[in-house]
């Protein structure tokens, strides 16, 4: 009437089906997380924007510093030529006011690269950002995020399925060649 199962070598155990649904079950989990870190596209933009928003930041920082010590060159130049002025009178004075414009123009130029140099870090990080945004579709991002959202909501229930699936998927491959 009923024919009992055939237990040869190559017929796992209960337990030894327990442990490869429960491993199964472990690399699972593993793959939805590694999954989720790498659809989660909002934070790596946010990592880049804020990486790029640093460089713009230290750019900016180099660049005031570079203005500060121009400024400080031209202050002491224009002092040692007003000295100078004083010991020797007009000829001193014009030599004065000669040194006194070239160093406002090396700050002027020194600024001025300083501010490009900061102006375009910031460009390029904001065209970073864009493009980033840009080269992934919005129905992919929204995909995406209400995918990790509902892996974060019923984790134990998708590791459970995707162990019976494998599960499945291991019997069915098993047998498929003995029908």
């Amino acid at each position: 009437m009923t024919e009992k199962a055939n237990n040869g070598p190559d017929t796992p155990t209960p337990e030894e089906l327990r442990a490869r649904v429960e491993g199964t079950r472990e690399e699972l989990g593993q793959t939805v997380e590694a999954l989720a870190a790498k659809a989660d596209v909002k934070a790596r933009t946010q990592e880049k924007a804020a990486a790029a928003k640093q460089k713009a930041a230290e750019a900016a920082g180099l660049a005031h510093d570079r203005t500060t010590a121009a400024r400080e060159k031209a202050t002491e130049a224009a002092g040692r030529a007003q000295e100078m002025a004083t010991e020797a009178a007009g000829r001193a004075q014009e030599k004065a006011t000669e040194a006194a414009g070239r160093a406002q123009e090396k700050a002027a130029e020194a600024a001025g690269q300083a501010q490009e140099k900061a102006t375009a870090a910031k460009e390029k990080a904001v065209h970073l950002l864009r493009s980033a945004r840009e080269s992934t579709p919005e129905p992919v991002r929204e995909k995406a995020a209400q995918a990790a959202a509902a892996a974060n909501r019923n984790r134990a229930l998708v590791a459970a399925g995707a162990a019976a699936l494998a599960v499945a998927f291991v019997l069915v491959r098993r047998s498929g060649g003995r029908r």
